[in-house]
Protein backbone atom coordinates (compact mmCIF):
# COMPACT_ATOMS: atom_id res chain seq x y z
CA UNK A 1 0.00 0.00 0.00
CA UNK A 2 1.27 3.46 -0.89
CA UNK A 3 2.18 6.30 1.36
CA UNK A 4 -0.79 8.41 2.55
CA UNK A 5 -0.86 11.93 1.09
CA UNK A 6 -1.23 14.95 3.29
CA UNK A 7 -4.08 17.39 2.71
CA UNK A 8 -1.68 19.99 1.31
CA UNK A 9 -0.31 17.46 -1.20
CA UNK A 10 -3.83 16.55 -2.36
CA UNK A 11 -4.76 20.22 -2.87
CA UNK A 12 -1.53 20.90 -4.77
CA UNK A 13 -2.18 17.90 -7.02
CA UNK A 14 -5.77 18.99 -7.77
CA UNK A 15 -4.71 22.56 -8.56
CA UNK A 16 -1.85 21.64 -10.91
CA UNK A 17 -2.54 21.73 -14.66
CA UNK A 18 0.29 19.40 -15.65
CA UNK A 19 -0.96 16.77 -18.09
CA UNK A 20 -4.56 18.03 -18.04
CA UNK A 21 -6.50 19.01 -21.17
CA UNK A 22 -8.73 22.05 -20.68
CA UNK A 23 -11.89 22.66 -22.73
CA UNK A 24 -11.71 26.07 -24.45
CA UNK A 25 -15.51 26.56 -24.24
CA UNK A 26 -16.31 25.82 -20.58
CA UNK A 27 -12.75 26.09 -19.19
CA UNK A 28 -12.91 22.76 -17.29
CA UNK A 29 -10.79 19.63 -17.51
CA UNK A 30 -11.66 17.12 -20.22
CA UNK A 31 -11.81 13.65 -18.69
CA UNK A 32 -11.94 10.28 -20.40
CA UNK A 33 -14.62 7.92 -19.12
CA UNK A 34 -15.64 4.36 -20.00
CA UNK A 35 -19.23 3.87 -21.15
CA UNK A 36 -20.70 0.38 -20.96
CA UNK A 37 -23.81 -0.18 -23.06
CA UNK A 38 -25.77 -3.28 -24.08
CA UNK A 39 -25.48 -4.73 -27.57
CA UNK A 40 -27.84 -7.37 -28.90
CA UNK A 41 -25.92 -10.33 -30.29
CA UNK A 42 -27.24 -13.77 -31.25
CA UNK A 43 -30.50 -13.36 -29.35
CA UNK A 44 -28.78 -12.22 -26.14
CA UNK A 45 -27.28 -9.08 -24.70
CA UNK A 46 -23.56 -8.46 -24.31
CA UNK A 47 -21.80 -5.43 -22.84
CA UNK A 48 -20.13 -3.04 -25.25
CA UNK A 49 -17.31 -0.86 -23.89
CA UNK A 50 -16.63 2.56 -25.36
CA UNK A 51 -14.52 5.51 -24.22
CA UNK A 52 -15.72 9.12 -24.40
CA UNK A 53 -14.20 12.48 -23.58
CA UNK A 54 -16.38 14.47 -21.21
CA UNK A 55 -16.41 18.02 -19.84
CA UNK A 56 -19.12 20.34 -18.52
CA UNK A 57 -20.30 21.13 -22.08
CA UNK A 58 -21.44 17.58 -22.86
CA UNK A 59 -21.63 15.97 -19.40
CA UNK A 60 -25.44 16.08 -19.09
CA UNK A 61 -26.02 14.66 -22.58
CA UNK A 62 -23.53 11.79 -22.27
CA UNK A 63 -24.59 10.76 -18.76
CA UNK A 64 -28.25 10.84 -19.84
CA UNK A 65 -27.45 8.51 -22.76
CA UNK A 66 -28.28 10.96 -25.56
CA UNK A 67 -24.93 10.85 -27.37
CA UNK A 68 -24.15 7.13 -27.45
Amino acid sequence: MGKAKSFAAKVAHDNSTEGKVICPVCNTEIKRIKLITNKKKNGGWTPQKEYAKICKCNEADILAGKNL
